[in-house]
């Protein structure tokens, strides 16, 4: 493909991109369909076919794009702080910031992405989002490891559990705080942002040798 060529092809797709976040995050993803992106496009349905396959593939593109924003996030997080509670509350604060400035890309975190990468015919979006998804899980072993290096996680703790257990743990209360907000301040008479210190207070607890005050 010639230069120009793919730069009108990205040009292309990056515009049905656009147009297709705005119409997830006011319909949902499940309501908005290939038609109602072609319209809003202002391309035909057919031309739409041309860039991308189907919907699935507009999405995965989004989760892709998502994926390397917040890997820069955590990235930027993990590195600033050599103290490990510093790093710690650093990740959250970050994945609480991405949430809260970009709802949608956050939901697509936790949808789960089946990628056979030993297929040649695995789509080069899927490769990429396993990929980036892997390296983002990286710096949190990282993270655990230092913490177990330097005396201050338990020693006993399974890594790559550890990983899984708190990128669900994380995700899951983050997203819970940030749709329950007015629930939390009228039945639990508490804030947003006391639940959310107070959860990853609670979490990191669980592999400090030396507990923190709740």
């Amino acid at each position: 493909m010639g230069r120009r060529k793919k730069e009108l092809t990205d040009f292309h797709r990056e515009s049905i991109i656009k147009i297709a976040e705005t119409l997830f995050e006011k319909n949902g993803v499940e309501s908005t369909s290939m038609n109602d992106i072609a319209r809003e496009a202002e391309y035909s349905k057919a031309t739409l076919y041309v860039y991308f396959k189907n919907k699935e593939e507009i999405v995965n593109c989004i989760i892709l794009k998502s994926m390397k924003m917040l890997y820069d996030r955590i990235q930027a997080s993990t590195q600033t702080e050599n103290d490990l509670l510093a790093r710690y509350y650093g990740i959250c604060h970050e994945l609480t910031a991405y949430c809260d400035t970009y709802p949608l890309y956050f939901q697509t975190l936790t949808q789960e992405i089946n990628v056979d990468i030993n297929n040649p015919d695995t789509p080069p979006v899927f490769q990429e989002i396993f990929e980036v998804g892997e390296e983002i899980n990286g710096l949190i072993d990282i993270f655990f490891r230092d913490g177990i290096n330097q005396g201050v996680f338990r020693s006993d703790i399974k890594i790559p559990e550890t990983v899984f257990l708190f990128w669900a743990s994380l995700s899951g209360i983050i997203l819970m705080a940030s749709k329950k907000k007015n629930y939390l301040e009228q039945y639990m008479n508490t804030t947003k942002q006391d639940f959310l210190k107070y959860s990853f207070d609670t979490l990191i607890n669980s592999i400090l040798k030396e507990k923190i005050n709740v």
